[in-house]
């Protein structure tokens, strides 16, 4: 059985969207259990249902079977009072407890949330989590060797910095770390077993994300197989699907930031995001 997977290359959704997706095998260090998938599918139909009594009951049984996928569940629907009151604490405490159990998207949440005004923000806190899973963006983001693995030593040589270095550092890392948490495998995609590669360009200044190539690639089908289905998999419907997924997501992000003044408009980061089935 294939699963879905979603990577990002460095190079040079509403909210029941970022709850859709689980993480790929592929980004884990060990194999996902088929019950920890079945818990967060459980309360994900609850939520869509729009009994929250019952989510909250299965999220509670899969908290206490130590699932990570559910810990990171938990910290989206606290983080944004998805059935629950809104607590960034609590969500703090259940994505770390994802990211302690594998999952690099506890540490991209992390570093999102720590970046947004509405937590803060808290810019040294949003850079040492972004450092976790080497969400990189400008050079005058890094942070010296000596105090790259000291939280202390960290602080204190983010208190030299000038706050618009500050400011413009807490919007990049801000910006790719939910576009990173919140890009997932399109579902047209994975109905037609259909992978693809795309690249966008972050302009900070602007601000303005673009959606640039899209290369999409088909993986064999097997058993019985519609012959109607296994046309539409060449179609720009799907492989639009890539493009449409990753721009839903940039709209999002750049309505959360507000943009720091200072930047140069033609700064530039460039990202390409990997969709694969193993």
């Amino acid at each position: 059985m294939t699963a879905p997977c979603r990577a990002l290359q460095t190079a040079g959704v509403g909210l029941l969207a970022l709850l859709l997706s689980l993480p790929c095998a592929a980004a884990t260090p060990k194999p996902t259990p088929l019950l920890n998938a079945t818990a967060v599918n459980d309360v994900r139909i609850w939520i869509e249902d729009g009994n929250c009594g019952n989510a909250v009951d299965r999220l509670k049984t899969g908290l206490k079977k130590g699932y990570p996928e559910v810990a990171l569940l938990a910290g989206s629907m606290y983080e944004h009072g998805l059935c629950v009151k809104r607590d960034w604490e609590k969500a703090v405490t259940f994505y770390a407890q994802a990211f302690e159990g594998g999952l690099v998207e506890g540490a991209e949440r992390l570093a999102a949330g720590y970046a947004d005004p509405v937590n803060g923000p808290d810019i040294a806190a949003a850079m040492w989590w972004g450092r976790k899973v080497r969400i990189s963006s400008f050079n005058i983001c890094n942070i010296s060797q000596k105090s790259a693995d000291d939280p202390d030593l960290f602080v204190a040589e983010l208190a030299t910095w000038p706050q618009q270095r500050l400011e413009t550092c807490n919007y990049a890392v801000g910006v790719l770390a939910m576009m990173s948490a919140e890009v997932t495998y399109p579902r047209l995609g994975l109905a037609h077993q259909v992978g693809g590669n795309v690249s966008l360009s972050f302009f900070p200044g602007v601000p303005r994300i673009d959606v640039g190539k899209v290369e999409s690639h088909e993986y064999a089908v097997y058993g019985l197989v519609d012959g109607d289905s296994l046309g539409d998999r060449r179609t720009r419907k799907v492989s639009d699907a890539f493009r449409k997924m990753v721009g839903e997501v940039a709209e999002r992000t750049l309505r959360r930031y507000p943009q720091p003044a200072g930047i140069p408009a033609d700064a530039v980061l460039e990202r390409t995001y990997l969709f694969w089935m193993e």
